[in-house]
């Protein structure tokens, strides 16, 4: 099977978030069954190894009115074939998002997906979208492209990491920047809360629509969760498989990380894990204690992620005999009060305000507990990657949290973390507290957690052949 894929970001080149470790690992576990695998990405300033790109191609291309240049490199990468399409006046600058120009950023990338269909000769049985930077390549192809002898026959499928980012903008921009008619707004197929919305025309537009867990399919169909898209979706909820994200085992791995001071595996894990610690206690200024409970947190310091919460009990969490380090960036609102506490409990938490990948690995390879106390969580990569690490997790129950992080159960000593279900201050504390207990009052059910924790097999093998049996029901 021939599968394309369109985001805006993937491992091993370009990062924000989760979305560039979905698009990085689950070609290559497809690529690894035998499909012919490609990624079409914007060609950014700030890609990682520029010096593995090479030039393919040019051409021509119109976004509306606009007649615009689009060259073409291409790398290999673990039997992948990546595309980059490349204009100055677009991609030639820092960062990936946020910029006033990013809806006409990412309409060129989304013709240019389509140009280089064609023109590149990988016509694919499936064209896999995802979020809303690729949304509009669905209603670009339905309404415009399938038309043509050479672009009939491609199923396309479209993948929700994060409902909250819809790519809501003015109707104006339909046919100015995509030069579609207007019908396609007031007949409702692109029109939401009064604009233009791509994630919708994704929606109605694609054969099939997959989001990144079980638990966040079922939510996103909800009033509380659905980001005013509900009713869509319950239309298609048929066509909606909820698929959990994988994690690279090959890449995530403590056993050969070389960003961390100790390699471990599970043999070895209660010894070296203490190792890491006091090596991450000196690293961020912390006393040097083996036996603290050390929780870590690496994360976007935003709304989503229960900072709110962490800030409502975090004097009372200084209470507690714990250690605790946060490493993100994020909103005012958030990095204020943390700096406030970091200066009062400089001897108990370490802030570290920035995106440092070496260091997550080192926080995961260190910490006893990790906290993820999300208002909600399509999938999560890091309770994942503690898991793998060692460190027991400790989070609300929504989305793919819930998925994959089963609750500790003393009576039938079983589970591979600790949860809450409900948003509150209160109930995180209360389960932070029962964590500190059983590792302080009961290390051997503690160590139990941990190796249990450790054998989950959270890697791409299940995820990718779920993928698979959606993309060929579309093909028969």
């Amino acid at each position: 099977m021939r599968i394309v894929f369109a985001g805006s970001e993937a491992q091993p080149f370009i990062k924000s978030g989760g979305l560039a470790d979905v698009l990085g690992s689950l070609p290559k576990a497809l690529a690894a069954k035998g499909n012919e695998c490609y990624v079409i990405l914007p060609k950014y300033q700030d890609l990682k190894m520029p010096e593995a790109l090479e030039y393919v191609t040019n051409f021509y291309l119109w976004v509306g009115w606009r007649r615009c240049y689009c060259g073409v490199f291409k790398a290999v990468v673990d039997g992948v074939t990546y595309f980059f399409v490349d204009n100055e006046q677009y991609f030639r600058r820092p960062g990936l998002y946020g910029y006033d120009d990013d809806y006409e950023r990412f309409a060129f990338y989304d013709f240019a997906v389509l140009e280089c269909l064609s023109r590149l000769d990988i016509m694919p049985d499936i064209l896999s979208l995802h979020d809303w930077q690729a949304a509009m390549i669905a209603p670009l192809y339905k309404e415009r492209y399938c038309y043509y002898d050479f672009y009939g026959g491609v199923k396309v499928t479209f993948t929700i990491h994060n409902i909250a980012y819809q790519g809501k903008c003015d109707p104006f921009l339909l046919q100015d920047l995509y030069g579609l008619d207007n019908y396609l707004y007031y007949n409702g197929n692109i029109r939401n809360d009064g604009c233009m919305n791509m994630m919708k025309a994704a929606i109605v537009y694609s054969d099939a629509i997959t989001t990144v867990s079980p638990t966040y399919a079922e939510e996103i169909l909800t009033d509380a969760y659905g980001e005013g898209l509900q009713s869509i979706l319950k239309m298609r909820r048929y066509d909606l498989y909820g698929i959990l994200n994988g994690i690279d085992y090959d890449a995530i791995n403590p056993a050969t990380d070389p960003a961390i001071a100790f390699n471990y595996d599970a043999t070895d894990v209660k010894e070296k894990k203490v190792e890491n610690k006091l090596a991450l206690q000196r690293e961020v200024g912390l006393p040097e204690n083996p036996d603290v409970p050390l929780i870590g947190i690496v994360t976007r310091l935003t709304w989503q992620k229960g900072l709110d919460l962490i800030i409502n009990r975090f004097e009372e969490l200084m209470k507690r005999d714990v250690q605790v380090v946060i490493l993100g960036a994020g909103d005012q609102k958030y990095e204020g009060p943390l700096k406030g506490f970091a200066g009062y409990h400089n001897q108990k938490f370490s802030l570290n305000l920035k995106y440092d990948a070496n260091l997550a690995m080192r926080i995961y390879a260190s910490s006893d507990m990790f906290l993820m106390p999300s208002l909600f969580e399509p999938c999560g990569l890091s309770q994942m990657m503690a898991l793998r690490y060692g460190s027991v997790p400790i989070v609300r129950e929504t989305g793919g949290l819930k998925d994959t992080v089963f609750p500790y159960n003393e009576y039938e000593d079983t589970g591979t973390g600790f949860s809450f279900s409900n948003y509150n201050a209160h109930e995180m504390l209360h389960v932070i507290d029962y964590a500190i207990h059983v590792y302080r009052e009961d290390r051997p059910a503690w160590d139990r957690i941990v190796q249990r924790g450790m054998a989950e097999k959270l890697d791409w093998e299940k995820s990718s052949e779920e993928y698979l049996k959606v993309f060929s029901s579309l093909m028969r």
